[in-house]
């Protein structure tokens, strides 16, 4: 499954160009941050407006499925790394015949499928959610004898830009599934709304070496992440299980890079949700929280240089920005003297168009933080 290209060793100095490729979110910070480096940086979009090329030293617009501009793309980059995970396992796999891609493929191909990315982590010995695949209506209600309501019908395929979920909350809700199942199989999982959402979080170099972030917690909203905070607030049982976990699956996948693992924690004890091999926007709390980004230790675990010993610096909560809010943080902007707004570019968001940017508050304590966000009423 792993080109000899991917696991390459490369050494990057700054002068050298990387290539990135990917259209996710952290794109264009990504870039700013590698140019911050030293490092010249080609893009690869498929179209015009676009965060990253914006940023970057040269940027080349083109299908997926252009072989020459793909091939002339790889060309010019002593390395390509992918910062989204849709991107397209085939373009990279042709993308590695003609430069490194050294994050590899493995755990992209992997998390992109729900089923395979259950059946591999089972196999590793990690407990996962119950599910069941979902082809036709029959599978749901035998499925759901055992899974009770509510459940959650997902794709098997991961899209975030087109992927259809359902939540099933009684039995009269069954055959509305039927126009989804038209379309391919699903996954049905519980759905648990009274579980913590616990995500750790990272970064592998090309030799192998981990270094962890600290946890997090993810709160979310009308099934939208909402926040996200750090330091958690676990056992130390729950959290050396997670790390095991976490580690498990690190030294079972050929891959290099950033990812993270997100858990449900509940009084039944500890289960994988789901991995994220990217960056994502839980992330965002680094950005205070830690005394190194999760740009720069990807970067500079995946261009031969030493990672930063990773330590936690301030306890921090991130909060989401809609376009709805901007009245409402107008006083906060005035008077609060711990909290860090920030916004994405102005182009166009496609997962997501009403998402504006975020909050960063910081402070000594997480539970006063906590207080000073509800007091606001923002959120």
């Amino acid at each position: 499954m792993t080109n000899e290209v991917q696991t390459q060793k490369q050494i990057i100095y700054p002068g050298d160009t990387i290539g990135i490729i990917g259209e996710g979110f952290g794109g264009a910070q990504l870039v700013v941050t590698a140019r911050s480096m030293g490092f010249r940086v080609v893009t690869y979009t498929t179209t015009e407006v676009n965060d990253m090329a914006r940023y970057a030293d040269f940027g080349m617009i083109g299908s997926l499925k252009d072989a020459d501009k793909l091939r002339s793309f790889a060309e010019r980059c002593k390395i390509v790394i992918y910062e989204s995970e849709k991107v397209d396992l085939a373009t990279l796999n042709y993308i590695s015949r003609y430069t490194s891609v050294p994050q590899g493929t493995d755990l992209l191909e992997m998390a992109q499928d729900r089923v395979v990315e259950k059946a591999a982590l089972q196999q590793m010995g990690v407990s996962v959610t119950t599910h069941a695949t979902i082809v036709g209506l029959d599978d749901i209600y035998e499925a759901i004898q055992d899974m009770g309501y509510p459940s959650m019908l997902k794709p098997i395929l991961k899209d975030p830009l087109h992927e259809q979920k359902m939540l099933i909350e009684r039995q009269l809700d069954i055959p509305k599934a039927n126009s989804l199942l038209n379309h391919g199989t699903y996954l049905l999982e519980p759905w648990d709304q009274d579980s913590r959402e616990i995500s750790i979080t990272v970064v592998k170099n090309i030799d192998g070496r981990e270094k962890f972030f600290p946890m997090v917690e993810n709160i979310y909203q009308d099934n939208h992440l909402k926040e996200t905070r750090v330091p958690v607030q676990l056992s130390s049982d729950q959290q050396n299980r997670i790390v095991e976990s976490t580690s498990r699956i690190s030294n079972n996948v050929n891959y290099a890079g950033i990812f993270s693992v997100v858990f449900y924690v509940n009084k039944n004890g500890i289960t994988l949700k789901r991995l994220i091999p990217s960056i994502h926007r839980s992330h965002n709390v680094f950005d205070t929280a830690t005394n190194v980004s999760v740009y720069e230790e990807l970067l500079r675990a995946l261009t031969g240089m030493r990672m930063i010993d990773i330590r936690l610096i301030e306890p921090s909560i991130m909060l989401n920005l809609n376009e709805e809010q901007l009245p409402q943080i107008r006083t906060q902007w005035l008077i609060k003297d711990n909290w860090h707004f920030k916004f994405y570019p102005r182009i166009t968001n496609k997962r997501d168009p009403k998402r504006i940017g975020y909050v960063l508050a910081e402070g000594d304590n997480i539970s006063a933080l906590q207080e000073q966000i509800d007091n606001t009423d923002v959120w």
